[in-house]
This record gives structure tokens, C-alpha cells and sequence, in this order.
């Protein structure tokens, strides 16, 4: 008499596979895995969006700004030591703090500096003629009156108290939060500065 057993998942006889003794493995946790990557990703994603913003807050509900350049301000403000007043010319005199024109770039980007391809694009864009049409991530709306001099050389408020982090980042961010009247005025409040709703709506 043969005393062998059968091999786990076969019969005795023809020693076919026998689907009972390996069941495929369930699915039960498939919809909890699903879950797991898209919390992740819609986290990530979230993170990225609202770094630069003033508390964080709902960033992606935002529509995407589209820059001409993939500006580098970490290379610039960090690496460079350039002041915000470099680029920004009338951050420190006007309301307004100015985005920089194809002739500011070009004092610095009439020839290639170095060899990365956004520089490339600038430069043909200084030699064509072509202006910059930067778009204003952080302006207000007409009926809010904010003086970028008031703020900046008066008050002496760091660009990071409105901006967060954009000094840091390596390219234009597609969404920041928009500042809100509440933002304006915990600030106003903590510094204890009038808050009249002439202040600001003029």
C-alpha cells in the first residue's frame, strides 16, 4: 500500500490541481486599498497646492495661473542674495509692487547665464521683443485698496507674512490661496492698527 499523500492542491490519483486546497486569495480589501492610494495622492496633491499659501486652505478649488517663465525664486533670492526691490521695482514706493518687464530681466539675461532651458527661452524672448506677461497671483479686488510701501517700509511686515514660502520655490505655483478680509484683519487686530472698513475699502 502506497502511504504517500497527495501533493497539497492535487487529487490522489491523476494529481490535477485541486482549486479548494489553494483558494485564490480574496478581494475584500481591494476598496480599502483604492481608498488608501487616493487619500495619499489627494493628500499629496493638496500639500503641494497650498504650500504657499497663508494658512494653508482650499488652494486647489482655485483656477491655475500659467506663468511665460518657470521663474526660479530659490535660485534667485537664496542663492543670488538678490533683494525683492531687484526684480519688484516699485514694492518699496508704490502701491503696487511691479512685475518685472522683459528690459529688467535683460540686464541680467541679455546673454545666457547658464544652461538651463527656461534661461534659453528668456533670452530669445529679451531678443525678439517679446514682453513677459507675467499674471498677478496675489491682487486684490478694485474695490480693496493695499500700498505694497505701507506695508513693506512703514509697517515693516516681512514679504512671508502675505507670500509664505514663494521665495522657496523653483517655479511659479499653479494655485495659491487668495488672501481674505479675515486674513487682514487678524493681522490688524494682533498689531493693533485701525481696522475701519475705510482703512482698506475706499
Amino acid at each position: 500500500m502506497d502511504s504517500k499523500k497527495p501533493i497539497a492542491g492535487t487529487t490522489e490519483n491523476n494529481q490535477e490541481p485541486n482549486p479548494e486546497a489553494n483558494p485564490e486569495p480574496k478581494s475584500g480589501n481591494l476598496p480599502l486599498r483604492v481608498g488608501v492610494v487616493f487619500a495619499v495622492f489627494f493628500l499629496a496633491a493638496s500639500a503641494g497646492m497650498t504650500a504657499l499659501t497663508l494658512g494653508g486652505g482650499p488652494a486647489f478649488l482655485a483656477p491655475a495661473v500659467r506663468q511665460p517663465l518657470a521663474f526660479n525664486h530659490l535660485k534667485h533670492v537664496k542663492d543670488l542674495d538678490l533683494a525683492c526691490n531687484t526684480c519688484h521695482v516699485t514694492v518699496e514706493t508704490e502701491a503696487f509692487s511691479g512685475l518685472p518687464s522683459a528690459e529688467i530681466c535683460a540686464g541680467c539675461h541679455a546673454e545666457a547665464q547658464g544652461t538651463t532651458a527656461e534661461e534659453k527661452r528668456l533670452v530669445k524672448m529679451i531678443q525678439d521683443g517679446t514682453p513677459l506677461a507675467w499674471v498677478s497671483l496675489f491682487r486684490q479686488p478694485p474695490h480693496v485698496f493695499y500700498s505694497h510701501r505701507r506695508h513693506v517700509v512703514v509697517a515693516k511686515i516681512p514679504c512671508t507674512e502675505c507670500h509664505g514660502g514663494i521665495a522657496e520655490t523653483t517655479s511659479p505655483p499653479l494655485r495659491v490661496r487668495k488672501l481674505q478680509m479675515k486674513d487682514c484683519l487678524a493681522c490688524h487686530e494682533r498689531k493693533r492698527v485701525s481696522t475701519d472698513c475705510t482703512a482698506c475699502h475706499r
